[in-house]
């Protein structure tokens, strides 16, 4: 059988590019699929110039584009049920966060489930197709960094506040990664990218800087090991002691 070699697949390439497909992945498949056509006729005897004539008349040039269009309403249109209900799952998740708090706040049975539940989602659903949708842009390699890593944070500080609701083991740990990747790794190029671009510098400043208050408010939130609170409670009764011992 008949291999085409690799300028040969250039030139179908360019053909293709040409015709105004530039979509890569469909690249990609119209190539290998013409140049399967081209092989099947090389080996009936006629060469490549010839085969490719032919198949390109088989195919209709002006049918590439098309496939494309096509091609890319069927994506946009599959990638905008998968936003809408992404969305929907966001809302039912958030709601059951809230009712958790609020059953948890007024001691109503089923709040932990509540709590569980709409982490859960949030945690390994809705932010990781939410990080998907945003890198879908295609925005630049900054703004791609600054979304997989805000991204990331939020899923593992969603994760440590499971933990924490479960009272399963580890939850400082996981909660501490989730803070450091947020103030090291996201805010920096969170800050950088929007600075950049924003016409307000002032505003966007702020923001970075708010989202530095609402971390500094979390992690004073996290509270200490058992450890270190017997050791902080023992300092304080022996300065207690102290000063009755002084007076």
């Amino acid at each position: 059988m008949a291999q085409l070699n690799s300028i040969q697949q250039d030139k179908i390439y360019d053909i293709l590019v040409d015709a105004g497909v530039s979509y890569e992945s469909l690249q990609i498949d119209l190539i290998d699929h013409l140049c399967c056509m081209v092989e099947e006729k090389m080996d009936n005897g006629l060469d490549f110039s010839q085969s490719l004539t032919l198949s390109i008349q088989e195919f209709g040039l002006s049918s590439f584009a098309e496939v494309q269009e096509t091609t890319l309403y069927l994506l946009t249109l599959k990638l905008n049920k998968m936003k809408k209900a992404i969305g929907v799952l966001g809302i039912i998740s958030a709601l059951a966060v809230i009712a958790g708090v609020l059953f948890k706040i007024n001691h109503f049975p089923g709040a932990g489930i509540l709590l569980a539940v709409g982490l859960i989602l949030v945690s390994l659903i809705v932010f990781p197709f939410m990080a998907y949708f945003e890198l879908a842009k295609g925005n630049s390699a900054i703004q791609k960094f600054a979304t997989i890593s805000g991204y990331t944070a939020a899923t593992i500080l969603s994760l440590a506040t499971l933990f924490k609701i479960m009272m399963w083991p580890g939850s400082p740990i996981i909660a501490y990664t989730g803070l450091f990747l947020l103030v090291i790794v996201f805010l920096p190029s969170y800050t950088f990218k929007n600075y950049k671009i924003a016409e307000n510098k002032m505003m966007a400043f702020s923001r970075s800087l708010l989202i530095l208050a609402g971390v500094v408010v979390f992690w004073g939130l996290i509270p200490i090991s058992k450890d270190k609170k017997i050791d902080q409670h023992k300092i304080h009764q022996e300065k207690i002691i102290e000063n009755q011992i002084e007076e």
